[in-house]
């Protein structure tokens, strides 16, 4: 219906089912007037009601429409961005690259990527961006515009932030095709195999609810999850490895290393403290993804912390 990467906000419009169109979900009509957002940037407009069906706001995203079906659409307004109640700490975000429709990040360790609840007051990467990139506030979940993959708040690294309804949609697409792929740098204990697949289903741990869990040690449904690794250095008693994640599961790469018997150091939660570095040495590295039919590639260079732990760790191997 538009041609823009956005609708000019509080821009309204007037829709109205034909009269042999068949029923189909709210969320799933809008999606296809609207190809340049996603299904759930539309759930959003509906939970604020500025979307009805025959005048009436109280809908569901799911509700079925049917022939002479009336649907008024509001667009946001512009959006009131207020982070004056958070605390800056001065992380070094970097912007790796800046693209029309993305950005790629570079993400600090102790750094959440939003905020876990509502009430939270530590700074985010959502707050961030609504503080140094606006026309983000609009682009996907309210409670975290931008946002279509995560790293764990330890984690350093690359993170790719759409710009656009569009890149939203697309990009939410390829990593729930597995079409992006990402490559991880972490420090493990021990000497893994020269190279493997770790292949183990994850869910919630049954003995601690904040824990992720290999199956059978879990409770609720599981997913499969698969990693591949690869050592690129060996160390006295420890190991540089280079890990790829086939899938995206909450704690993947340092369950799955726990699995083995070769935690990341510094994982607190699935390994133990190190007295090298004060977070789990892994880093999202790169990343590559094919977008509007050009091939992307991205690095997020090492980290302070990791590079010096390294330096130690080859310094005690000679």
């Amino acid at each position: 219906m538009e041609n823009n990467h956005l609708i000019a906000p509080n821009t309204v419009f007037c829709l109205k089912m034909a009269s042999d169109q068949t029923q189909i979900r709210l969320d799933k009509y809008l999606c296809a007037q609207f190809p340049l957002y996603s299904r759930t940037f539309f759930q959003q407009l509906i939970i604020q009601k500025l979307i009805t069906v025959n005048g009436i706001s109280q809908i569901k995203p799911s509700l079925l429409l049917k022939a002479h079906d009336d649907i008024i659409i509001k667009f946001p307004g512009e959006p009131v961005i207020d982070v004056s109640n958070k605390i800056d700490p001065q992380l070094p975000i970097t912007i790796i690259a800046e693209h029309e429709h993305f950005l790629i990040i570079n993400k600090p360790a102790n750094l959440m990527v939003h905020a876990p609840q509502h009430e939270s007051q530590e700074f985010t990467l959502v707050d961030w961006i609504l503080k140094n990139h606006t026309e983000i506030a609009n682009i996907g979940c309210i409670d975290r515009p931008g946002i279509v993959h995560r790293l764990d708040k330890d984690t350093s690294g690359i993170i790719i932030i759409p710009r656009t309804n569009f890149a939203h949609t697309q990009l939410s697409s390829l990593f729930a095709n597995r079409a992006i792929h990402k490559t991880y740098h972490a420090i493990v204990q021990g000497h893994p195999e020269k190279s493997g697949i770790i292949d183990a289903p994850i869910g919630r741990c049954k003995y601690n609810k904040t824990k992720m869990a290999i199956s059978p040690g879990t409770t609720g449904p599981v997913r499969n999850a698969i990693s591949h690794y690869t050592v690129l250095e060996y160390f006295e008693n420890s190991s540089l490895i280079e890990i790829k994640p086939v899938t995206g599961r909450t704690h993947q790469i340092r369950v799955h290393m726990a699995s083995i018997g070769h935690p990341i150091i510094g994982d607190k939660v699935y390994g133990t403290l190190s007295p090298l570095i004060d977070r789990q040495a892994l880093h999202a590295y790169s990343i590559n993804f094919e977008f509007n039919h050009e091939t992307h590639y991205f690095i997020a260079p090492l980290t302070d912390d990791i590079e010096k732990t390294l330096e130690k760790l080859r310094c005690k191997a000679i």
